[in-house]
């Protein structure tokens, strides 16, 4: 009987990505995982991705995305994290390190990636 690893399709320099990899590294999970990591840069392996994505979520492709049971796709971040810290059993509130980083260091680049949007969207217009 074959037993399923979760996957998980990860954005380089993405802070949504950042946030699940840094809780699954501090609650010692990242072995219980497959990583698909996305070079954020190469265009064309973007968007071979974002295809894939899509015809596996039925919606646009977004980061992270993770299929936590077998056909069961989840894009939200804050659910993923939700999902190992219930298997490890544990709140996130223990995670410190996580903790740290998301009332520290990602409202600032959240901004920042709102600010790139936007700065991108008036260069296309």
């Amino acid at each position: 009987m074959n037993v399923f690893t979760p996957k998980l399709y990860l954005k380089s320099n993405c802070p949504f990505c950042f946030k699940v990899i840094m809780f699954l590294t501090e609650t010692q999970q990242m072995d219980q995982v497959d990583i698909i990591r996305i070079e954020g840069n190469d265009e064309s392996e973007m968007n071979l991705y974002r295809q894939q994505l899509a015809a596996l979520t039925g919606a646009k492709a977004s980061f992270p995305t993770a299929e936590l049971t077998e056909n069961e796709y989840v894009t939200d971040s804050d659910a993923i994290v939700a999902f190992f810290a219930e298997r490890a059993g544990i709140n996130t509130d223990q995670a410190e390190g996580y903790q740290f980083y998301l009332n520290g260091l990602f409202p600032t680049y959240i901004a920042r990636f709102k600010e790139l949007k936007a700065l991108q969207a008036q260069l296309e217009a």
